[in-house]
This record gives structure tokens, C-alpha cells and sequence, in this order.
């Protein structure tokens, strides 16, 4: 993952207000199960500002975190005990090192969509499997793509409009362009925001790339992980016309 794609100061700023009010809450509930059934150590990769890592840390979960982008991992650290800062660090899902194996290891809300290359993906594969422990379980979700919007090129939308704080405005405008020969959709995410007595405006940029059913089937096959499991939802229903995510399931 370049560090191109971080989630700017920006976006974590904002992330809690704007997600807790647009995100479907299955997904939540579904890794935090995942989680309380695990026997042994858990890893988040994408841990951002403790949507699961906090809750599942006080429900008495072994869990650590790994997140690419500084910003995420200071919101993160303000949330929990001081003593257990021990257990988020700014890393790479390519190329972080623990000593830990993991029974379990999570990349949520779609962490895998910010792997635009081959190389990347499959990097990232072979470091989740080195450090899982024998017959331990990867987790993870992407959206399936919408054939429909692909054919737009550009699409704009306003997503969130709400106050982040008491009598203080903020809305979010967001622009997807279709980049079909990659597989990529260029986000841009423009905030206009209260403060200080001003109306200001702020933007990020970055791409997700998407993916399809068999070329996943094909990634995990390749990076050995087996028993693969792919739902059409977090409720762990088959794939169906109508599924919005891929949620896979795989073991090491």
C-alpha cells in the first residue's frame, strides 16, 4: 500500500462522525462476533480509529492493530488505557513484523481495496499468512462493484450533512470516477465545514480498486490459504444478484 493512499488528517478528523452514521452496523457486530469466538491472539489490519479494536479490546479480546496511516493510529490511542498503546502500531499490511502469530487475523470496511497492484495484493497475502498460526483464520470484506454506475464514468453525491460537533456544520460531497481498464475508483472526498467562525473546505483524493469473485478465488489459492469461504453478506448468506459485499472467510 503507498503511502499515497493514507487517510489524511482530514479524514480522520471526521471518520467517527460521518461513519457512525452512514455505515451499516452488521459489519460491526459480525467481526466483533468473529472476534469473541476466537481462542487466541486477534490482529486488525486497517484497526483506524477503534470502530471494532475498542470494543473488542473491552470485551476482553487479546486484539492488536496495525494502520498505515499515523493520523488513524493517534485518534485510536486517545480512546484506549495508556498501557495498551503497546498494541496499535503504524505499519503496512505488506511488510509489518511482529513476533506474535495470530488465531486470528481481520482487515475490515474494505482494507483490501486500497491494494491497487497484483504485487501488492499478493505481498500482503503472504505476510497475513506468515503470521497467522496453523489452521488460523483470515477475515476480510470488499464491495462488489455495481455494473450499473461503472457505465457513468462520474457520479457525485453528498453523503453526509450533519453538525461534528454542537452548532457546527459539516457535509460531505463525494466524486467517484470510474477507472474500468484498472479496476479502480478515484474518490474524492470534499468536506465543508464550521470552525473558527468560517465556512472551510477540504478535500483527499485517493483510489480503491475492486474486485471480482474468481479473481479473489485466485489470490488466496495462490497465497495457499485454504478452506475459502466466499458470502454475499455479513449475515454469512450465499452470493446472490443482490449482495453488495464479498465476505471471505479462509484459513491458513
Amino acid at each position: 500500500m503507498s503511502e499515497e493512499y493514507k487517510y489524511n488528517k482530514m479524514i480522520s478528523r471526521f471518520y467517527d462522525v460521518v461513519y457512525d452514521k452512514i455505515l451499516d452496523k452488521s459489519g460491526k457486530k459480525f467481526y466483533l462476533d468473529e472476534i469473541s469466538r476466537t481462542k487466541g491472539s486477534v490482529l486488525e489490519i486497517g484497526s483506524g480509529t477503534g470502530r471494532i479494536f475498542v470494543p473488542a479490546l473491552k470485551n476482553g479480546a487479546d486484539i492488536y492493530g496495525i494502520d498505515i496511516s499515523d493520523h488513524m493510529t493517534g485518534v485510536l490511542k486517545k480512546k484506549i488505557p495508556e498501557k495498551d498503546h503497546f498494541r496499535i502500531q503504524s505499519a503496512n499490511v505488506t511488510d509489518f513484523a511482529t513476533e506474535k502469530k495470530y488465531s486470528l487475523i481481520i482487515a475490515p470496511f474494505r482494507i483490501f481495496s486500497h491494494l491497487l497492484t497484483t504485487k501488492d495484493q499478493l505481498k500482503a497475502l503472504n505476510n497475513i499468512f506468515h503470521h497467522l498460526k496453523k489452521d488460523g483464520r483470515f477475515i476480510f470484506d470488499v464491495f462488489i462493484p455495481k455494473y450499473t454506475l461503472m457505465k457513468e464514468d462520474i457520479r457525485e453525491e453528498t453523503d453526509f450533512e450533519g453538525e461534528y460537533e454542537p452548532g457546527k456544520k459539516l457535509i460531505r460531497h463525494t466524486v467517484m470516477k470510474y477507472r474500468n481498464i484498472e479496476q479502480i475508483i478515484e474518490i474524492t472526498f470534499r468536506f465543508i465545514y464550521d470552525e473558527d467562525g468560517e465556512r472551510k473546505t477540504d478535500e483527499c483524493i485517493f483510489p480503491l480498486r475492486y474486485y471480482f469473485r474468481y479473481e479473489l478465488e485466485h489470490l488466496l489459492y495462490i497465497s495457499r490459504f485454504k478452506d475459502v469461504s466466499i458470502y454475499g453478506d455479513f449475515f454469512k448468506n450465499p452470493l446472490s444478484k443482490d449482495s453488495k459485499d464479498f465476505v471471505i472467510d479462509c484459513k491458513k
